[in-house]
């Protein structure tokens, strides 16, 4: 008989590893085609357009931060808020 605890441990670690590659090459398609097409748009305006890149660049980084799991919501939460507050203070 399998106890309970066995039965979560091994479903925790079940990766399906093909699900796992085809979501990152797809996750890479779409960042490829997403600066593609926002190429022109980000040449024009670089200056203005660094504090985006910044965010999304972190973002990409705390994906694969186990630490980070927890906090992200508010982390998330501060930055839009910092970046509302900012576009305010342009505008």
């Amino acid at each position: 008989m399998i106890e309970a605890q066995d039965l979560m441990s091994s479903t925790a670690s079940n990766y399906n590893m093909t699900k796992l590659v085809v979501g990152q090459i797809l996750a890479l398609l779409s960042l490829l085609f997403s600066l593609v097409s926002m190429g022109p748009i980000l040449a024009e305006s670089f200056m203005t357009s660094i504090p985006f890149m910044f965010v999304t660049i972190a973002y990409g980084f705390m994906m694969f931060a186990s630490s980070y799991v927890e906090e992200e919501q508010q982390f998330w939460y501060w930055v839009t808020s910092a970046w509302f507050i900012l576009l305010t203070a342009k505008g």
